[in-house]
């Protein structure tokens, strides 16, 4: 569902000339007023933190952690990167002419577009991404010290969390871009701690809670709708334990990382050859349809040259 949220919400922002053009199939609010790129977002921090809390044991030292997840993270990222960067450095000379030399630091650690959004560069080198790549990384870091925190006491964990978290969101000291959402990814890192009984009546307290939040910060909003809703897909993901949703599950969540990758890029090179202003409905419908097709052969394409890619580097040097 975050996936979605994200395609979906970056397609309708790009067609709608980023909502300065009446909408034509998707709307990116949903009810109480939740953006649904917020949503999209708040969902996957939710699921990296159950995610990590279930895979990663107790015993995994903090170096052996940041290892593997920059394992997982950075050499497709790089890949997709320098593919994109060439095509656009080729078919668009000088596109990057006023990004500063310095800012391919930024590339090199994943933090070119969150970079951008919290305001310490104008321009960089940003081809791929999303700014949330960059808040991942940093609630990465703090893994460690929040799942050894939980474990020795969960309620004090929680305290000091919000009681540091929501006094800097609200003051917007991170830009907002970071500190609202380790709540969201404790609580995915929580969830595997909670009796079912203490679910079901979490799930509707969390939804009940966002209503009076409406009006005073939308990301709080997200954050306690979002919860809910995990909790609820949660409930009812037995319902889809069968061979076909397990499949297209386990596709979805093999590529997912490589569409976020390459998603935006696409739809905005797609709609750059449209007269938005004029694209009718029906033909908005059949774009969405090539860009979603385009974004999983694309990511498909980017994970089978990393594979090549790794393959020929194992026989150029192979281990000892």
């Amino acid at each position: 569902m975050a996936l979605i949220c994200i395609l979906v919400v970056h397609f309708n922002a790009t067609v709608t000339g980023y909502f300065t053009l009446p909408h034509k199939i998707f709307t990116s609010n949903l009810p109480l007023g939740i953006y649904l790129g917020d949503f999209g977002s708040s969902l996957f921090f939710i699921v990296s933190g159950a995610s990590l809390a279930l895979t990663v044991p107790a015993e995994q030292s903090p170096p052996q952690f940041y290892k593997k997840r920059a394992r997982a993270v950075y050499p497709l990222f790089w890949l997709a990167w320098f593919v994109v960067f060439s095509c656009r450095f080729v078919t668009r000379p000088g596109s990057f002419g006023g990004a500063r030399t310095v800012t391919l630091v930024l590339t090199f650690l994943g933090l070119d577009n969150f970079a951008v959004a919290a305001g310490w560069v104008g321009m960089d080198f940003a081809c791929v991404g999303e700014w949330f790549l960059g808040s991942i990384l940093f609630l990465y870091l703090l893994f460690p010290l929040l799942q050894r925190a939980l474990r020795k006491n969960a309620w004090l964990t929680w305290v000091v969390t919000l009681a540091v978290c929501i006094p800097v969101h609200l003051l917007g000291w991170d830009a907002r871009l970071v500190a609202v959402h380790i709540p969201e990814f404790l609580f995915g890192m929580t969830f595997l701690m909670l009796p079912k009984k203490v679910q079901y009546i979490l799930a509707p307290a969390l939804l009940v809670a966002a209503i009076p939040a409406k009006g005073w910060d939308g990301k709080i909003t997200c954050a306690l709708a979002s919860m809910g809703v995990f909790i609820l897909l949660a409930l009812v993901s037995p319902l889809l334990d069968r061979p076909w949703p397990r499949a297209l599950g386990a596709e979805l969540a093999k590529i997912s990382y490589a569409v976020f990758l390459v998603h935006h890029v696409l739809i905005q090179d797609m709609a750059s050859h449209f007269d938005l202003a004029a694209l009718s409905r029906r033909d908005t419908a059949f774009l969405f349809i090539i860009y979603l097709a385009a974004a999983f052969a694309a990511a498909k394409a980017l994970l089978w040259l990393q594979t090549a890619l790794r393959g020929a580097f194992a026989k150029l040097c192979p281990q000892t």
